[in-house]
């Protein structure tokens, strides 16, 4: 008995979770790719260490961030003593022309003001000195437009004066072996 149709099945699925009627058979299905299992587990061992890599990259961000908060705000710490160490020099000073002036107004003599201004401009520099501030002696001695600054030529008569600081209108200093401020000076010039 040969039957020229072929038979026909049909498949009942008793599962109790999966609802045939609600199930898209339209969409197609996406196949995950398969891979043998020793590439599977290495791609999961790759996983693992991406993870680790991004976590690890997470912590060091972190601590680099708070590193650089703490070396902020030592900075900032130790800019604000260094202040506080060349600033208290000169409330020192401040007192003393406090002082002078008070001694003049009482004595009544411009002598006794000047005496304090005096001694308080030779404490001022002292102070400046120990800072590392030194003044640049240019009168008398022959110009340097490296530490002067000429603002004037002053004829002299004698060759010997020909090229020499002759008057000094403002002090130059250094800071440290370097030209803090350049003296501002009259040069000499022989009249020919």
């Amino acid at each position: 008995m040969e039957n020229s149709e072929t038979p026909s099945f049909q498949v009942i699925d008793k599962r109790h979770f999966i609802d045939l009627d609600k199930i898209d058979l339209e969409t197609p299905v996406e196949e995950k790719p398969r891979y043998p299992s020793f590439v599977e587990e290495l791609m999961a061992r790759m996983a693992e260490m991406e993870r680790k890599f991004e976590e690890r990259k997470k912590q060091i961000d972190e601590e680099i961030s708070r590193t650089r908060t703490r070396l902020e705000n030592d900075f900032e710490r130790r800019l604000a003593l260094e202040k506080q160490k060349i600033l208290l020099p000169f409330l020192e000073v401040l007192d003393n022309l406090q002082r002078a002036l008070d001694a003049g107004s009482r004595a009544g003599t411009l002598e006794s003001l000047l005496e304090g201004v005096r001694m308080t401009a030779e404490l001022f520099l002292s102070k400046l000195q120990s800072l590392g501030v030194e003044p640049i002696s240019a009168l008398n001695q022959p110009f340097d437009p490296n530490l002067q600054q000429a603002v004037g030529v002053v004829e002299v008569q004698d060759s010997a004066l020909d090229g020499i600081v002759v008057e000094e209108v403002q002090p130059g200093y250094t800071l440290n072996g370097q030209l803090l401020r350049p003296s501002r000076v009259r040069v000499g010039s022989l009249v020919k």
